[in-house]
């Protein structure tokens, strides 16, 4: 009796998410999708691997995984995973990063586009309203064209986001823990600049950071009041870089233009949510990456990396798994 590898999913995934999961896992592999926790409980002890998506894996669930070997997220953030606990177990832990870089600068140019001309107050107006804002709306709206842009993080995301500005003859400003060299400033036509400079003088500060214990509430009420009334913040990379209380009262209180948020502190959020209350923020429920293009990328590349593991015992790059250093350090 053949044995297979039991590869256990964590979060409630799309149909589409399946269907490309069960195209690219190794034929020798059970694959199962867990849609509570009930479930979970019953397969996560014999599961060699483990998915996540945006749930996320804590310390009382890798305490219950005997079995696991692998933990895969399905995306780039492992924010939500217990890597000490998983580093302790000798669980390798892997992420998809850069697979879906394009889909959430799109989505970031969007967001851009949208507070600048209001389009949710403009769309509402007619639909739910019953009001025609030609005219309303005009005082408040701004072309995204030859604006100045500063990016805070200059990973892949930020880089696809200055390649896309730059076609509406936006400036673009940059502050990155590393820096680039000038050689390579000067190719993607970008200045570097310090962080508060940037949230002085440009018109749009749009984030792309990690979510870390330096950048928790990177954005705050002091960072906030530096902006110029007239510019717009953009997050699509992690809730917790934002002071989500901080940004509601420079909103309300019309210290900035507007915001566009994809991403939020506690997920999902409710339409109670104090900021959900504001005409001058563009909300979305954390779809950046979530293209069909993107989700291909993704899990394609993901299943690559398990079934290199499950075939080959072995990673297939070492640049995807990001605890390599702590389980040598577990280890010796």
């Amino acid at each position: 009796m053949i044995i297979k590898n039991k590869i256990v999913c964590m979060d409630t995934l799309s149909e589409k998410m399946k269907f490309l999961l069960k195209k690219y896992v190794p034929e020798n592999s059970e694959l199962i999708f867990c849609e509570n926790d009930q479930e979970t409980e019953e397969h996560i002890a014999s599961a060699k691997v483990l998915l996540t998506f945006t749930k996320g894996i804590s310390k009382e669930w890798i305490k219950k995984a005997d079995a696991c070997k692998w933990i895969q997220k399905l995306g780039a953030g492992v924010n939500n995973i217990d890597i000490d606990e998983a580093s302790k177990r000798g669980i390798l832990v892997a992420n998809a990063k850069g697979m879906n870089s394009r889909s959430v600068a799109e989505h970031a140019v969007l967001l851009m586009l949208s507070v600048f001309k209001h389009l949710i107050p403009a769309h509402n107006g007619i639909v739910y309203h019953g009001e025609w804002l030609k005219t309303g709306l005009r005082d408040f709206s701004y072309e995204l064209s030859n604006k100045k842009v500063g990016l805070i993080g200059l990973g892949d995301i930020g880089k696809h986001v200055a390649n896309l500005v730059k076609g509406f003859g936006c400036q673009v400003f940059y502050y990155d823990i590393a820096r680039l060299s000038p050689e390579k400033e000067e190719d993607l036509e970008i200045t570097f600049l310090d962080m508060d400079t940037i949230l002085k003088s440009t018109d749009v500060v749009s984030l792309h950071v990690p979510l870390t214990k330096e950048t928790y509430h990177l954005i705050n009420k002091e960072r906030l009041s530096l902006m110029k009334e007239t510019a717009i913040l953009i997050n699509t990379c992690r809730g917790g870089v934002i002071d989500e209380n901080s940004l509601y009262e420079a909103l309300v209180n019309r210290k900035i233009l507007g915001a566009g948020i994809d991403v939020f502190a506690h997920e999902p959020v409710s339409q109670h949510h104090k900021l959900a209350s504001l005409e001058n923020v563009v909300l979305t429920p954390h779809i950046g990456g979530g293209t069909v293009e993107a989700m291909e990328a993704v899990i394609k590349k993901s299943c690559s990396n398990i079934n290199s593991f499950l075939i080959n015992n072995h990673y297939e790059n070492i640049n995807d798994v990001i605890n390599i250093e702590k389980i040598n350090k577990v280890n010796h």
